[in-house]
């Protein structure tokens, strides 16, 4: 069977649960599942367990195109991961443990938010827009940007890394060991870093999560505002630097924490009005999307495609 009549899979590795997407060669969704990502100290090991999984839910020999959507810094056009932190994985080449399990007739490789992105971008409801950014708010930052239907990447390195945008100079400690990223004061592993300061005194930090506090804000408690509303203006500071740059028409939020965005887009929106130049404020608009689970999953199978 030729290439261009077989399906093509979509792989969006998570460092606790694996998506995977299916399409027909034209582009359309066929079905998706997802499973518990196999933990090995070995990533080889890791891979391995993820492909034997999925063969025994779908036969591998009727996927013709593969991409592979994995979290971290790599070279897409080698499929080489420097460093995937929520998997434990640094310098290892996620192409040759594929190929070593199954030989796909074409095989690609790209960051996680990236495949996100296009994923928003394809499942995108009226005229798409022209360039497009989407924001995954987890317990990281992911970012992904798509200009006239393509995602916007480098063979030799994936780019884009928006949770690093310096919001606070020599702000709160970020995982990558800098000071003041984006990521360090809205990935929910770090929010509770400045957000314990407006925690009500009988609760503390260890036992609030960004979804309790988003519970308390819709039930009117003030405090809870406050931490929502100031969360926002931090993702506004990053979001402005974007619109200034590149001037996109449609900003998306993903991931859990886009869930709150009823919560934080009073902060968002007065961040943006301060501080993106006026000739740009009316061109771009914000929004979530609303298919979550598969988005990563269904980007990386239009991906395999293009």
């Amino acid at each position: 069977m030729g290439l261009k009549k077989m399906k093509a899979m979509g792989i969006d590795i998570g460092g606790t649960n694996t998506a995977v997407s299916i399409c027909s060669s034209a582009g359309k969704t066929l079905g998706h599942f997802d499973f518990s990502t196999p933990t090995s100290a070995k990533p080889e090991k890791t891979i391995e367990g993820i492909l034997k999984i999925i063969a025994g839910k779908y036969p591998l020999d009727e996927i013709g195109a593969a991409a592979m959507a994995v979290p971290g810094m790599i070279s897409p056009g080698k499929g080489f991961v420097f460093c995937a932190p929520n998997l434990g994985w640094k310098n290892f080449s996620v192409k040759k443990a594929v190929m070593k399990y199954h030989k796909f007739k074409k095989l690609v490789f790209e960051n996680d938010a990236s495949c996100a992105a296009l994923g928003v971008y394809e499942n995108y409801s009226g005229a798409k827009p022209d360039f497009l950014v989407a924001l995954t708010l987890g317990t990281g930052i992911g970012s992904g940007f798509v200009s006239g239907g393509k995602i916007f990447s480098r063979g030799d390195i994936s780019v884009f890394e928006a949770g690093h945008i310096k919001i606070i100079p020599e702000g709160l400690r970020c995982g990558c060991g800098a000071k003041g990223c984006l990521e360090a004061y809205c990935g929910s592993a770090y929010m509770n870093n400045w957000a314990w300061k407006l925690f009500p005194g009988t609760r503390s930090a260890a036992a609030l999560s960004p979804r309790e506090i988003c519970g308390q804000s819709r039930k009117g408690a003030l405090w809870a505002k406050k931490i929502w509303k100031q969360y926002g203006l931090y993702l506004g500071l990053a979001v402005s630097d974007i619109v200034n740059l590149l001037v996109p028409d449609k900003i998306v939020f993903t991931g859990g924490l886009a869930g709150a965005y009823s919560e934080f887009k009073e902060g968002l929106r007065i961040s943006m009005d301060r501080n993106i130049l006026p000739p740009y404020r009316k061109s771009v608009s914000t929004g979530v999307c609303a298919r979550k689970r598969y988005i990563g999953a269904d980007g990386a199978a239009k991906l395999a495609l293009l």
